[in-house]
């Protein structure tokens, strides 16, 4: 089948601004839809692993039931080629549980397989945590992993005006972004801070940038402040961004 991809998004506003707005600038004839689950990443792994790690787990066939709400379920006969879920880590939740956060990556590491779990550290709004084009500290910029709601006005201070808009991004900027999380991820995981190659991006799992993130939290009760949600743009088509030189400067095409 030709790609239909399915979006499992948590919040109805930003999550669902930033992925129509990477779609709108990469390939605008993406097919894909967007299911807004409307709680967090622990929630959503209690209803689909009441019992623990199953690899009988089917989200799509959860979603086309009546186990959820009407406003989250979709239709019985349709049919995706990648599945991608989008959350923030939300370790200030009481439901918080590493170790299950950790298998949860492991099984869901493939978009067209099980599916594929993108965890914002620590939430979304991490993709414009970046303070000017030349922003030295973003390497090592951390935050507190349980500032929860506090992040946004954080990053409404500290963010680069060219950055502050969803909707004003274009094509290059967003490159831009992709760039500078793929280099942070690439230097937390294998310790080099530039764009990996296509063998090492494809060799990165996100549960390994999970350990990474628990180890920080462990030592300081800080995370790395990374956005892997716009990965998915990667996923889709890693030879926009991978084995190629960063960007300076880019145009909308």
């Amino acid at each position: 089948m030709d790609k239909r991809i399915l979006l499992i998004v948590e919040g109805p506003r930003d999550e669902k601004a930033l992925v129509k707005r990477l779609w709108d600038r990469f390939d605008r004839n993406a097919n894909y839809d967007v299911v807004t689950y409307n709680t967090n990443i622990h929630v959503l792994i209690r209803e689909l692993f009441r019992y623990g790690i199953d690899d009988d787990v089917d989200v799509v066939r959860y979603l086309k039931s009546s186990d959820v709400p009407e406003e989250r379920r979709i239709g019985r006969d349709e049919s995706f080629s990648d599945v991608y879920l989008i959350f923030d880590f939300d370790s200030q939740d009481p439901l918080f549980d590493s170790d299950m956060l950790k298998d949860v990556l492991h099984f869901f590491d493939d978009s067209t397989y099980r599916g594929k779990l993108f965890i914002n550290y620590p939430m979304m709004q991490s993709y414009r945590h970046i303070t000017g084009p030349d922003d030295e500290g973003f390497r090592e910029r951390t935050v507190r992993a349980d500032i929860g709601r506090g992040y946004k006005s954080l990053v409404d201070g500290e963010a680069w005006n060219r950055l502050k808009q969803t909707n004003s991004l274009d094509r290059g900027m967003l490159r831009f972004i992709i760039e500078r999380h793929l280099m942070k991820m690439n230097w937390m995981v294998n310790g080099d801070y530039r764009i990996p190659s296509m063998e090492e991006y494809e060799k990165i799992t996100q549960k390994e940038v999970l350990e990474r993130q628990l180890e920080k939290m462990g030592a300081e009760g800080t995370v790395y402040v990374l956005n892997t949600s716009v990965f998915l743009v990667v996923d889709y088509n890693p030879y926009w961004f991978l084995d190629r030189e960063p960007l300076k400067e880019e145009s909308d095409r």
